[in-house]
């Protein structure tokens, strides 16, 4: 029978070379061991596939994948057909995780029976940490009083991002969650949404399980840049992001409890973006 491993770790990547060792470095590292590490170069024309293999041939847990280029969604879903582990895991290639990273996670989501572990991360910006957390202390927590906390915060990245988070493999394989090709705004939220209609418990870890390094350049300054160009599409893709955050609450039966305050969402994203 063919070994099952315990995290399946999925990194997009697309001319990576500057930053992709470091990342996968942070990785192989951990506490952890039992880890695939799928790395799926998306049409790279810098040194980065170089780089994945021959880290790749030093350590037979990285799983390089190339693909055309087609965008960080196609990629993490190519990703995704591949992932064996009893728990999944997203990496950017351009960021990093602390030690103890994987353990913090996976004991959390033992510990408590978790559908999701959700974690407290570091946002890396000019040489500042800073430490960003929604909650106070580690607990578990069941479905209802989740949907009540997204619903107050769900325009945060503490709900909305991939990385801190620990996802359960079965749940990806059976119900096939995936990333939305051609959105260019809120795809990891549209995934975490999808996902979440197949939870029913939730566990929280207070220790900082990520380093976001953000670009002050980068993803704020694309996403206006889209809105003034292309405006017509940049409102059709908040939409559709909008569209899957009411369908979660649909498809567990609280739309009827949450209906007149699910709008506020549109308001809360568009002010912070």
């Amino acid at each position: 029978m063919e070994h099952q491993p315990l995290i399946s770790v999925v990194i997009p990547v697309w001319n990576g070379a500057p930053y992709l060792e470091k990342c996968l470095t942070s990785i192989l590292k951990q506490s952890v061991t039992d880890l695939e590490v799928i790395v799926v170069d998306d049409g790279s024309t810098d040194a980065t596939w170089v780089i994945l293999t021959r880290m790749a041939e030093s350590d037979p847990r990285i799983r390089p994948v190339h693909q055309e280029n087609a965008g960080a969604s196609v990629a993490r879903n190519t990703g995704l057909e591949l992932c064996r582990g009893v728990y999944v895991r997203f990496v950017d290639a351009d960021d990093a995780v602390p030690a103890d990273s994987f353990a913090r996670l996976l004991d959390s989501a033992r510990t408590h029976q978790s559908d999701l572990v959700l974690a407290a991360y570091t946002e890396v910006l000019a040489g500042t940490r800073s430490l960003r957390s929604l909650n106070k202390q580690d607990e578990a927590i069941e479905q209802e009083e989740f949907l009540r906390r997204l619903e107050r915060l769900a325009n945060s990245f503490y709900y909305g991002v991939l990385w801190n988070k620990l996802f359960r493999g079965d749940i990806i394989r059976e119900q096939k969650p995936r990333f939305t090709p051609g959105l260019h705004w809120g795809e990891d939220f549209v995934f975490v949404m999808d996902y979440l209609a197949h939870c029913r418990r939730y566990s929280y870890v207070t220790a900082p399980v990520y380093d976001y390094i953000r670009n002050p350049r980068g993803l704020v300054m694309r996403q206006l840049w889209r809105s003034v160009t292309h405006p017509i599409a940049s409102l059709k893709d908040r939409w559709l992001v909008y569209q899957a955050y009411v369908r979660l609450y649909q498809r567990v039966g609280a739309y009827e409890q949450y209906r007149h305050k699910l709008w506020h969402y549109l308001v809360r994203f568009t002010l912070r973006n």
